[in-house]
Order: C-alpha cells, then structure tokens, then sequence
C-alpha cells in the first residue's frame, strides 16, 4: 500500500509538472523563458515516470532500463533550471550576443550530456546494480564521478537560487519579488531529498517523490503572483469562456427538452438529427458570443480595474509632459475622484513648511463643492501632532481635520482622519459644516515623498454609502501617490527653472541695455568732445598754412598734420558711428547692416555679395542690436586677419528664426589653435560673439580651414527672435 501511495505521488508530480509546463508555454509562447520552463516540466516528468516505473518493475534489468531513463530527465534538469535563471524575467546581458550565449549553453549543458552517454554506455557513473532486500528497489554502487556530478548539480542549483535572489533585490513590483522567491526556494525540499537519498540516510524518501513540493510552488506561484503568464488575463478569459460555454449548453439542454416532452417528438433518430442541427447556430456564434460577454465584463465587472488603469496611465503621462503645477494638480484630484467614487480629493504641496492646496476636486452635489474657492484662493494647511489646520488668506474659510491613526500598506503610512470641522464665510453668511467618518465614509492623508523629500500631500475621503477602502484601492493609492510625488517635483522643478529663466531674461535685457547706454555715452562724449577738437586744430593748421607761405618747408608739415587731423576725424566718426548704430531706429536692420556692409566693402577693397531674405522686420529691440553688433564683430576679423578679397554676406528670416551667414575667401585658420587661445583668454572676438549667442539661447558656428577662408553661422530660434525673451518650453 505504502508503495503504490508513493507510486502515485511522483507519477501526480511528474504529470502536474507536465500540465504546468504547457499552461505556461501556451501562454507565454513567443517568450524564451516559457520554452525553457517547459523543457524543465518535460525533464521532470521523465524522471518521476522513470522513478515510478523503477518501483513498479519486477526484473532486474527492467529496473536498470528504467534507473538509467531517469537519468535523462535528472541529468537535463540541473542545467535547464540555471538556464532559466539567465533568462528570466529578463535575458541577461551577456546572453543576448549569440557567441557568447552559444558559449554558455555549451559549457551548461556538454558534462551532462557527456555523463548521459557515458551511463548509457559505461559504468563511469554507477558501476553495478542490485535489488534492494525486498526486491521492490535497486540500488547502485556510486562512482567519483557520480559524486562529482552531484557537486557540480548542487552547485548549478545553488547558483540558479542566488541569480533569483539578487533579480528579487532588484525588482520594484511586489508580486515580482514574491515570484522570484518561490523561484528561489522551490529546489531546496529536492536538494534535501536527493542528499538523503545518496547518503542512504532514508530508503523511503526519494528526489522525484519530493518533486510533488517543487511542483506546487510553482503552480502557487503562477496562480497567486503570476510567474511566466499573466494570470489575471487568463482567468478573466477563462471566466468568460466558461460563462459562455455553460450558457450554451444550458440553452441547448432547454432547447432538447423542448423538442422531446413540449413538441411530443420522444427519444428518436429524428430527434437526436434534430439537436444536432440546433447546435451548430451555438458552435457558429461562440466567437460573437465572447466579444459580447468580454464587453459586457469590462464594462461591468473590470470597469473599476480599468478605471484605475487609465488614472496610472494618464498620470504617468502627465510626468513625461508635465506642465503648469495648478494644471496638473486639477486634473490628477478630478481624475482620482471620479475613479474611486469619492466625495473629494485634494493635492496639497509643501511651501516653506507650511502645505498648500494646488488641486481640489469635490462632488458637486454635496456640500464639499462650497470648500473650492477657500481651498484653492490662498489657503494654508499647517499639520500638527494629531490633525491639520486650514487657514484662507481672505478668510473666507477655516477648518480642522482630526487625526485618528496611522495605516501601513506597501511601505509608508497613511494619516486616517476621522472627523473635520469647516468654517465657510460666503456673502457675509458663515456655514459650518461638520464631516463625521461613520457618515461621510473613510478620510485618508497620504504623504507624497521622493527620496525622503515630503513633497506634499494627497487627501481623498467619502466614498459612496460611507463605505471603507478596500486593500486594492489602499494599493491603488499608494501607487498612485508615488507617481503624484514625482510628478508634483518635475512640476515645481520647471515652475523654478522657469522662473530663473524669467530672471535671467531680465537680467540680460537690462545688461545689453546697460552696455548700449554706455557705448551711447562714449560715442557722445567723443563726439562732443573729440569732435570740436579736431576741427578746431583743422581750423588753426588752415590759419598757419596760410601764414608760412614763405616756408615751403613748414607749408609741407603742416599740410601732413591737417592730413593727419582729417584721417583722425573720420575715424573718430567711424568709431562713433559704430558705438552708436543709431540707423537702427530709423532705417531698421536691413537698410543699416546693408549700408554698413558697402561702406565695409569700399573701404577694405572687398567684393561684396549680399542677400537678404525672409522676413526680418518685426524684430525685437534686443536682436537687431545682437545681430548688428555680431555682424560688426564679424567684420572686424575680415579686416584685421583675413586679407581676402571677396566677402559673402547672407540674412536668412525664413521659418520663424533667423540665420546670419558671414563668409570670406580669405587666409583661414586651424580651428583647433584658434580653441586652444580662447581657452588662455585669447580671441576675444569669437568669445564675445558666443556669448551674445548663448543669451539669445541661439548659437555660432565658425568653420575655417587654412587657405580656405572662414565661415560664421549664427542662429537665433524662433521664439527668440521674436522679442528676444528666453523661454522655456514645458
């Protein structure tokens, strides 16, 4: 008796493995780790059939027939078990280049293989075999290398259940870190058994009879935490399948009844032709029937899951492209409140200590609806040990909220609050209201923390009929709260960064302001002062080159000196007209740089080709005076190190940007020597002309070869050509 309870124990497990195997294969076909799983579950149910038949057998021979058929399932087991540790839940590494995954699978699975056909062939693994005292078992004489198999086995093993260990410590989803530790310990009560086994310390307690343990924790494991399949969608399938299969058949069971006792046709072959044809209408339906049942159960039975699926998904969506803070917050306590079927819900950011209140969403027909503009316009919430204070800046509404206990689920605690008093002030009328858990239903705070940084708070309370949370939505909150955290920094992030951005603008206006008012202070105070100097000291020479009419020799310096005056009062008016490129205002960009590139043209000898198109009116203040003074900068390194001969001039305002292309035919440079001196503090020109284009958020290219020339592209975007604010997109 005892030994046919054993027999049927390791012939259940190796079937059951068999079973499990498939189920997950067909489930999760296209995945790797579903083949190599099933491959395991085949390997098991050769060894326990190989065991089963062992004890069943009454020869010798046919025993070591079927001792030796173990081994093809033992043997192959230890190292496919390893192999889905490098491949689940996620392939690793090194296992995705096909050289070196070739060369794992060889070094896994060659000594087994080897050791399959040496026990086939030699006796390098047991070198006899006889049966046990009472005939029902055999035993076998065990080899050094039969020892050494068994190390090398433990030590796969081992090794498969440290690999699951560690991706446990890694993973960040719960039913995934309960999955890998089932995979992790499932082995162990097999180990024991087969160490047992081979020091002979129990002659009853075999491997694959222990097998019956490792079976059920993995079938536990996919059933509760979804190991290889996902486990929720097969058994909603298998629902509705089944929903559908048992209406049919009572249909069609109704509809035989009909014809045999209602319509008086009896138990005939006519009968049974009869119901044959009336189900083929049900086989030719079934897939029309299933799309009406799915629909029908995601509607009404899977419509909550669904829901909170869709507020995960947007809210995750809103942390990619996040936006305005108040935006956000209003749609997440809006979204959140419609989905749990709450009376409200409220996000609260922490201020300098202090919470406020970015997003409120309340039932509009319920008295909560009265606490949204209190709530939102200026209100503060400060907590305290046993409950939080709001305070509106207007006074328009007061409130506190009474702590009850502390709730842990999924790593934080949650404030449950269980009585709140409001104060409202509307139209010189104050209303209070009193919310009361045991009529209002459950009142819950929830931290949202990123990195230990208390970033605000989630407040949701009031489900319909005063009902409590459920454990799935405690779940949904918590996950829900973890995004809220990182989606409320990301926000407060860009608000800041937005706001410096708007300091720094500022800031750069008022620099270029500061510095065109000086070069309009410099050019004034030469051309007022330096000016008159000059034509003063013209005036004096024409007075005593007329006075040395009987000195050719002093006519001759002083004829050189007013020529030196001369050149010297025209560069002084160049110098003035650069400082102050006052055209600007009145002719506007185009005219004055096309003015200014001629004049440039005539007076270094040059070959002008100039072009300008687009649209470039309409320019901010700001870029016309950066492209003009960039555009001089420029110009200046043509005439000072180029020595070319033609100058290539283009203004592009095309696509709402603006692109200015400077280029000679000149000597050119190594642009390489030309980084490395602006790296000393040298080059001061191309600096000067980088800077100018970082604070326009644009940027300057220069490209230049020895002999050929050099080109300066500068580009300024869009958005800053407009008005030359800089901005930030979010």
């Amino acid at each position: 008796m005892v030994d046919e309870l054993q027999r049927a124990i390791t012939v259940a497990s190796g079937l059951a493995s068999l079973c499990i195997g498939l189920f997950a294969f067909l489930k999760s076909r296209r995945q790797l780790h579903g083949a190599i799983f099933l491959f395991i579950s085949v390997t098991m149910a050769l060894w326990a059939i190989g065991e089963a038949m062992t004890v069943a057998s009454q020869t010798l021979q046919d025993k070591i027939f079927w001792t030796k058929f173990q081994g093809i399932g033992e043997l192959l087991l230890v190292p496919s078990y390893l192999l889905l540790a490098l491949c689940f839940p996620t392939v690793k590494k090194f296992m995705r280049e096909r050289r070196k995954a070739a060369a794992v699978l060889a070094a896994l699975y060659l000594p087994w293989i080897f050791s399959l056909v040496a026990l086939y062939t030699t006796n390098l693994v047991y070198t006899s075999y006889y049966l046990t005292e009472y005939g029902q078992g055999i035993n076998v004489t065990r080899t050094p290398y039969f020892w050494f198999l068994t190390a090398l086995g433990f030590s796969e093993i081992i090794a498969s259940t440290v690999i699951f260990l560690r991706e446990r410590g890694r993973s960040v989803s719960v039913r995934g870190r309960k999955g890998l530790l089932i995979l992790a310990l499932a082995p162990i009560p097999m180990l024991i058994a087969n160490a047992i086994q081979n020091l002979e310390l129990n002659r009853v307690i075999s491997t694959p009879q222990s097998s019956i343990f490792f079976v059920s924790l993995l079938a536990y494991g996919i059933l509760r935490y979804g190991l290889f399949v996902d486990i929720h969608t097969v058994a909603k399938h298998t629902l509705i399948n089944a929903a559908v299969i048992a209406c049919d058949i009572c249909l069609f069971m109704l509809l035989c009844l009909f014809y045999v006792y209602p319509l008086g046709l009896g138990l005939h072959p006519t009968t049974y032709v009869l119901m044959a044809l009336s189900a083929v209408p049900f086989l030719v339906a079934y897939h029309r029937q299933q799309s009406w049942a799915t629909r029908f159960a995601e509607r009404w039975l899977y419509g909550r899951d669904l829901a909170e699926g869709e507020l995960l998904l947007e809210l995750g969506r809103s942390i990619r492209t996040v936006g305005r803070l108040e935006e956000l917050a209003m749609g997440v306590a809006e979204r959140a409140r419609s989905s749990l079927g709450l009376r409200l819900c409220a996000v609260l950011i922490k201020d300098d200590g202090v919470y406020r209140v970015v997003g409120f969403s309340g039932d509009p027909f319920h008295a909560v609806a009265s606490f949204k503009r209190g709530m939102l316009e200026g209100s503060m919430v400060i907590p305290g040990e046993h409950g939080y204070c709001i305070e509106s800046e207007d006074g328009s509404l007061s409130a506190y909220w009474r702590k009850r206990e502390k709730l842990y689920r999924k790593g934080f605690y949650m404030d449950r609050v269980d009585t709140g008093i409001v104060r409202t002030l509307r139209h010189s009328k104050v209303e209070e209201y009193l919310w009361r858990e045991e009529e209002e239903g459950e009142f819950i705070s929830v931290p949202l923390e990123v990195g230990g940084e208390d970033t605000g708070l989630l407040w949701m309370g009031g489900k319909a009929g005063a009902a409590s949370f459920r454990l799935e939505e405690f779940d949904l909150i918590a996950t829900l709260s973890t995004q809220l955290a990182v989606s409320l920094l990301n926000s407060r992030l860009l608000q800041q960064l937005v706001d410096k951005s708007a300091r720094l603008q500022r800031l750069v206006h008022t620099t270029s302001v500061a510095q065109e008012e000086e070069r309009i202070r410099i050019a004034r105070e030469l051309h007022d002062g330096m000016a008159p100097f000059f034509l003063d000291a013209l005036f004096r020479l024409e007075e005593m080159e007329s006075l040395a009419k009987d000195s050719p020799q002093l006519a001759s310096q002083i004829r050189e000196l007013k020529k030196m005056a001369r050149d010297g009062l025209s560069d002084l008016r160049r110098l003035v007209s650069d400082l102050r490129p006052s055209s600007l205002e009145v002719l506007g960009l185009e005219r004055t740089l096309r003015t200014y590139l001629e004049r440039f043209a005539a007076e270094n000898g040059l070959e002008l080709e100039l072009e300008m198109r687009g649209d470039i009116g309409g320019l901010g203040p700001l870029v016309e005076v950066t492209l003009f003074r960039v555009a001089q900068e420029a110009l200046s390194n043509v005439s000072r190190h180029a020595r070319a001969e033609r100058l290539s001039f283009l203004l592009d305002g095309r696509d709402g940007g603006i692109v200015m292309c400077i280029e000679d035919d000149g000597v050119g440079f190594v642009e390489r020597e030309v980084r490395e001196r602006m790296a000393m503090g040298d080059c001061l020109g191309i600096k000067g002309m980088e800077e100018r284009a970082e604070l326009m958020q644009g940027s300057v290219t220069v490209e230049s070869r020895p002999g050929a020339g050099t080109r300066v592209f500068f580009r300024i975007p869009a958005h800053s050509a407009v008005d030359g604010e800089l901005r930030v997109n979010g």
